[in-house]
């Protein structure tokens, strides 16, 4: 439901293999002059796109343009001031059409509206997030970290859409969350349904808690997995593929008790068949520990280089 504001994301371009086309962009433009209804809307959308895939894409970045996210709905819904019934009139896909904002719901709803319209097969996939401040879900009391997002299936396969995630003027941001691949969405999204992982093994909710938290900040920095943690008698190695981004490094830390950490001594970076391997031993570091990987990138603007530091970017235990 928490719509997950990234905005470290505005900093940085690192493109995408989804991109608005011109052609969207410019029936964004076209149609914010015009006043129509929702079904005069998508046969007017229709009538200009013909291609299945850049029609999804304009509804999916129209919503993430138009729709404001409802912060006073959603306090409310934390508070447990709203009345059930009242909340869902709230994010009906006519409602929040009209009044151009919602909550997850909404958004989740409105999109699979568009899709059935154009013949897109949709579903509301609901269930669970994780983020920074909530590493490890509990379905019985984690109320506030429910959420809603979607999936398609475009050109015989089924794909998974955050439109709520995706709202940003930046692009970059909007195309992350548009066909998200099912190893990265596990990592923060838990359906209810465990088919709507789209994985071929789906996780169980011990599995997702113990997995990785990785920000998404760290993918679009330029790594292109995520870092597994192996050892041999002596060391342990947490490897990933290097980044060949140069502006990027990162810091490991450890910690006992998951709330104090602290550099790891010993630690030695190896570059080796573009891999990259943090090794340190064994003996400095206990049975359970808790690690963190920050993540640091300098960019050059003009004639000033600006560093920016994303504290706890994979956040894992032992």
């Amino acid at each position: 439901m928490r719509k997950n504001i990234l905005l470290l994301f505005i900093l940085f371009n690192f493109g995408s293999v989804f991109s608005q086309t011109d052609a969207i962009t410019n029936l964004i433009n076209e149609t914010d002059e015009l006043n129509l209804d929702m079904r005069d809307f998508v046969n007017y959308a229709k009538d200009k796109i013909k291609d299945k895939t850049e029609l999804t894409k304009f509804f999916y970045y129209w919503v993430g343009t138009h729709i404001e996210y409802d912060y006073v709905l959603f306090q409310s819904v934390l508070d447990k001031t709203v009345d059930p019934n009242q909340f869902q009139s709230t994010q009906d896909e006519y409602v929040v059409y009209e009044n151009r904002k919602g909550i997850c719901a909404g958004y989740a709803n409105l999109f699979k509206w568009f899709m059935n319209e154009i013949d897109i097969e949709a579903v509301v996939v609901s269930g669970h997030i994780r983020d920074e401040r909530n590493h490890y879900v509990e379905l019985s009391s984690d109320d506030n970290y429910r959420h809603a997002w979607n999936s398609i299936k475009l050109n015989n396969k089924w794909l998974l859409v955050d439109s709520t995630w995706g709202t940003s003027d930046d692009i970059s941001v909007s195309d992350f969350y548009f066909d998200i691949d099912p190893n990265i969405a596990i990592i923060s999204h838990y359906p209810s349904e465990p088919k709507w992982q789209l994985l071929e093994n789906p996780l169980s909710l011990e599995e997702f808690n113990n997995s990785k938290f990785v920000k998404p900040i760290w993918f679009f920095s330029g790594y292109t997995d995520i870092p597994t943690l192996k050892a041999d008698n002596d060391f342990y190695y947490l490897v990933y593929q290097s980044n060949p981004n140069k502006n990027c490094s990162v810091e490991l830390m450890y910690s006992i008790d998951n709330s104090n950490f602290y550099p790891i001594k010993n630690l030695v970076k190896i570059e080796q068949d573009n891999f990259t391997y943090l090794r340190f031993p064994k003996k400095e570091i206990s049975k359970t520990a808790y690690f963190k990987l920050n993540l640091t990138i300098s960019k050059m603007y003009g004639n000033t280089r600006n560093t920016f530091i994303t504290n706890g970017t994979i956040n894992f235990k032992t």
